[in-house]
């Protein structure tokens, strides 16, 4: 028994920009979603809970991606950086661009010595931490077996 498309290609027709339809008007503000939220077929965002408000800054600041951040430049300092000298993949690609502009304000060298000296500091009070309890370790002998006595 032979199927005649040709008769229902109208129907497919209509049904497929009917589908489109519905779905559209699940899809953005304008066209078709309000009559979409008026009959039900299309979602509307829900209130959020008293916690997620409390909890959520009012205003967040998002960084969109693809955007690059401004960042002040690190002072110059006593010695220049070594020049840029591609090796490996890096050979086929284009030099870097500076990302140093002169007339732009920087970051005094001294509030970098100040952070590393901190950081430097915290990695040497945990490394010693690592150390006691690696030692702590090492100087306790494992627990004996249970002694269970045989049941039968």
């Amino acid at each position: 028994m032979p199927i005649d498309l040709s008769a229902k290609k109208p129907l497919l027709l209509s049904v497929a920009l009917l589908a489109g339809a519905v779905l559209a008007g699940c899809a953005g503000e304008g066209g078709l979603k309000g009559p979409a939220e008026a009959i039900g077929m299309a979602t509307t965002p829900q209130e959020s809970k008293a916690f997620v408000r409390e909890t959520r800054p009012a205003s967040a600041e998002y960084i969109p991606v693809g955007t690059s951040i401004p960042v002040a430049q690190l002072c110059a300092g006593p010695t220049p950086p070594p020049a840029y000298v591609p090796s490996g993949n890096a050979a086929r690609f284009a030099t870097p661009k500076p990302i140093y502009d002169p007339k732009a304000p920087c970051k005094p060298r001294s509030d970098f010595k100040s952070i590393e000296g901190r950081l430097d500091g915290l990695q040497k009070t945990n490394q010693a931490a690592g150390d006691t309890a690696k030692a702590l370790g090492a100087s306790t002998k494992p627990p004996k077996p249970a002694d269970i006595p045989p049941t039968n």
